[in-house]
């Protein structure tokens, strides 16, 4: 009689475990709500540090002062980095992890591709970083495409800010 009821006790407790633990789980994570306030809280001094450390790199390209803008893009790519580096491990909602799976990924691209600016305009190879550029701006719109119902203001690119 005692085994039994230890059996069915057990049993009852590991029910009920399965059945909570969710539940727990969940209050831990944020909505999609609160983790766009969050996100744009972080992006939103980087984003406007980021419109400064490049006013001009356009008009730098344009008068083939390239040295000069691969410190403006060198200084983005520094600016977007610690950007990157402070929202990813920031918790996601559940429902919204695959999305945002990709989207971090167009991120690290975006990452990259700042980096080949810098170097090729180091290089003095105008008409690479004009290639890497055209790269950089339209997988920063493929980025900004998935995330697109999510509403984001200053996380996402814009590519009038490289002006």
């Amino acid at each position: 009689m005692t085994r039994r009821f230890t059996a069915v006790l057990c049993t009852s407790l590991l029910l009920v475990a399965l059945v909570l633990t969710p539940a727990l789980m969940a209050e831990g994570e944020p909505t999609r709500a609160e983790y766009v306030e969050g996100l744009e809280a972080i992006c939103k001094p980087r984003t406007e540090e980021t419109d400064g450390a490049v006013k001009g790199v356009r008009d730098d390209v344009r008068a083939e002062r390239l040295k000069v803008a691969a410190r403006k893009f060198a200084a983005a790519k520094r600016i977007f980095s610690a950007t990157l580096d402070e929202i990813s491990p920031v918790s996601r909602p559940p429902a919204d992890r695959p999305k945002l799976a990709k989207w971090f990924g167009y991120l690290d691209r975006q990452e990259g591709y700042l980096s080949e600016i810098v170097i090729a305009l180091r290089k003095s190879q105008a008409i690479r970083s004009q290639r890497l550029t055209s790269r950089f701006v339209h997988n920063g719109n493929l980025a900004n495409n998935v995330v697109l119902a999510f509403g984001f203001r200053y996380c996402r690119f814009e590519f009038s800010r490289y002006r």
